[in-house]
């Protein structure tokens, strides 16, 4: 699913392989667990697990956090 799509405050594990940021923004991984912020025009700003904030591409897949996806990440 993309990130446009999620629900304010969701858990979800970035699925791009290469996550589209802005200039000067924290890189964001395959892998990397977020929490969904608010759609800012072509981003979604967020949280990641250090509760820094980071932004990624709209479009970004993602895939729902749930036990099943945590396993499978490590």
């Amino acid at each position: 699913m993309k990130a446009y799509d999620v629900k304010y405050g969701t858990k979800v594990v970035v699925k791009d392989d290469e996550a589209v940021v802005p200039p000067g923004a924290l890189p964001v991984y395959k892998g990397d667990e977020i929490v969904i912020g608010r759609l800012d025009g072509m981003y979604c700003n967020g949280k990641n697990s250090d509760g820094e904030r980071i932004y990624i591409a709209a479009w970004t897949e993602v895939e729902l956090c749930t036990t099943e996806t945590l396993k499978s990440a490590q």
